[in-house]
């Protein structure tokens, strides 16, 4: 992002709102801040009001929010999931095997993000849906942090809002190109697996009828 661009983000970050002339600084061309002020309001980051003030648009809002406002580059930060958790009458729970990075190949419980404004619970039910293509009565049992490392280096970093619930139903969805759902029992469970599943099987069943809250962190060479 050019520094000019930076500088009216900056800016206001820390206003509610700027008059053209407080955005742009003396030195500066016009044409040249012009410019890249409408960057930033035909990318839908800023938008000039009626009154001729300058602020963020909620996009705007949402995109400075995860960044750095050392380098204004995007911020690693936890991603917020539903994570489910489902047995069938056989004693089979529903796992979701992984076709991309990171924990390319991995298997465990169907997760995904929350979307912005949804409910927990509804973000649940959407990707199991999703996922899967089942659905069932879900209850919300627990939450926490997941942690993975490799080779000393954080890759994977999850709150998740974890809900279980049993024999759902519809028809479980084929292969896609995101991953693969399919029953398994904990013997399948191998070092292909997410290593959190074991332990999160242990905490619903310790949990009994409290929540729990949990942070699991796992370290692999």
């Amino acid at each position: 992002m050019h520094r000019l661009q930076q500088h009216i983000l900056e800016r206001l970050i820390r206003h509610e709102n700027q008059r053209y002339a407080d955005l742009k600084p003396d030195e500066v061309e016009g044409n040249l801040f012009m410019y890249h002020l409408r960057q930033l309001t035909n990318g839908g980051l800023v938008v000039k009001r009626l009154d001729g003030l300058y602020e963020l648009t909620a996009e705007g809002k949402r995109h400075v929010g995860g960044m750095s406002l050392e380098t204004f580059t995007p911020r690693a930060q936890p991603k917020i999931v539903t994570l489910v958790v489902c047995r069938n009458e056989a004693g089979q729970y529903l796992f979701y095997r992984r076709r991309r990075q990171p924990l390319l190949g991995r298997a465990g419980f169907p997760y995904g993000k929350i979307h912005l404004g949804e409910s927990i619970a509804d973000a649940a039910v959407r990707e199991l849906f999703e996922k899967t293509g089942l659905a069932a009565d879900l209850e919300h049992k627990g939450d926490g942090y997941i942690t993975i490392y490799q080779n000393g280096e954080p890759v994977s970093q999850i709150m998740f809002h974890l809900f279980y619930g049993e024999n759902p139903v519809g028809e479980l969805l084929p292969d896609s190109a995101g991953g693969k759902a399919f029953w398994g029992t904990l013997s399948d469970v191998d070092k292909t697996f997410m290593p959190s599943v074991i332990d999160l099987l242990q905490l619903l069943k310790d949990s009994l009828s409290e929540r729990f809250f949990a942070e699991l962190v796992y370290k692999e060479n």
